[in-house]
């Protein structure tokens, strides 16, 4: 029994907007005009990062949509002087539009929080006693860390943005990141019996993630098609590696040659552990049969889990930023009722920073690896495994 290879892709950022309800549904253009008492609107489109292209909620999780929204924006001195709580209800939501009058002429912090009550230290509301003219928001959400408890109802996703504001009302358009990161693996079987995954663990990941992300530079390098280079925020980076990974979805070496994120901190003095995730009850995976004739494998799909950024480096105690290696195993049960245990490293996978969706596809043979890749409409990274 051998394992098949897996890939690793980044959730993808997508245009398309969804108006919400009740104080999202507002449009305006970015003609909007300025008022007379020296306010301009800002005009925030707001999107989860890797929404479904078609703006439609179909096939993306409730855990990761909107139950609520903190809008949160500082003057150039830090001071609040706007924040507001969407909530969404049962609506939720992967997008929202929000129109907000502010005063003009300077650099504004724009924090966006989603399904705060998610996270321990906010569940009482506690960012409502922020008001205007307040010092030390960003400082309270910047340095908050917490064990997060993805078995909730929704993540928390979080995103700060710098916006230069004049004398003219201006349109923006943002993407929330997950704290997390998600887990899916993908199980085939060639043999004749069934098999029962267990459980699965992941090691070594972090007991404690930031609400807010933590990269040290606020931008990364692309390169252009005409051989330039840009340099991006990254989370524009993230948008712009997902648009062309849709563009060239067979493209293998897209993510070596974009780069990885590595250069984030978690919080200082957590511990990284071995995390189990229990099967449901029978989780099997069916043998190989025949169909009118038809070979069929058993197939089936674990359920998604998330787990906190994490960095387990390669080489502990040289670069902080450097490549880092993270290792699955899986206790199994074949049809002999014989318990088995597997090991195996994540290839090439060399970060584990938010928002990143490792996919691992597996296949139980008798005596071969059998290596299929199956395209996706986001950031597609294949390593070699198994061998």
């Amino acid at each position: 029994m051998k394992l098949m290879s897996r890939h690793i892709l980044w959730m993808a950022p997508v245009f398309c907007l969804v108006l919400t309800l009740g104080a999202c549904q507002r449009k305006a253009g970015a003609d909007t005009p300025s008022g007379a008492d020296g306010t301009v609107t800002l005009v925030l489109n707001t999107e989860v990062l890797g929404a479904p292209r078609s703006g439609a909620d179909d096939g993306f999780p409730d855990e990761e949509k909107m139950e609520t929204l903190r809008i949160v924006i500082l003057h150039a001195d830090g001071t609040v002087e706007y924040n507001r709580l969407l909530d969404f209800g049962a609506g939720l939501q992967t997008a929202c539009t929000q129109l907000v009058k502010v005063r003009e002429a300077e650099t504004k912090a724009v924090y966006l929080i989603a399904n705060e009550a998610s996270v321990p230290g906010l569940d009482n509301m506690e960012l409502d006693g922020f008001a205007a003219g307040d010092a030390g928001f960003g400082e309270k959400v910047g340095n908050l860390s917490f064990v997060p408890d993805y078995a909730g109802p929704s993540i928390p996703m979080s995103a700060m943005y710098e916006v230069e504001v004049g004398q003219a009302s201006k349109e923006c358009r943002f993407y929330l990141v997950r704290a997390a990161t998600k887990f899916t693996f993908r199980f085939k079987n060639m043999r004749s019996g069934p098999v029962t995954v267990n459980s699965i663990a992941v090691s070594d990941i972090a007991g404690h993630t930031y609400l807010m992300p933590r990269k040290k530079s606020p931008t990364m390098r692309f390169r252009e098609a005409d051989g330039s280079e840009s340099e991006l925020f990254w989370i524009t980076w993230l948008k712009r590696v997902s648009d062309e990974s849709q563009r060239n979805p067979d493209d293998r070496e897209l993510a070596d040659k974009r780069g990885w994120i590595m250069d984030y901190d978690i919080p200082a003095g957590t511990l990284s552990d071995r995390v189990t995730v229990p099967a449901p009850d029978n989780f099997r995976v069916a043998g190989f049969a025949y169909d009118m004739g038809v070979p069929k494998p058993g197939t089936a799909v674990y359920p998604a889990f998330y787990l906190p950024e994490s960095k387990s480096l390669k080489a502990p105690g040289g670069n902080p930023d450097g490549e880092q290696a993270y290792t699955m195993t899986f206790r199994l049960t074949d049809d002999n009722n014989m318990e088995q245990v597997f090991s195996r490293p994540f290839g090439n996978l060399k970060a584990l920073f938010r928002n990143t969706h490792v996919v691992v596809d597996a296949t139980f043979q008798e005596k071969e690896v059998q290596v299929d890749v199956i395209p996706y409409s986001e950031v597609i990274l294949e390593p070699e495994f198994g061998l």
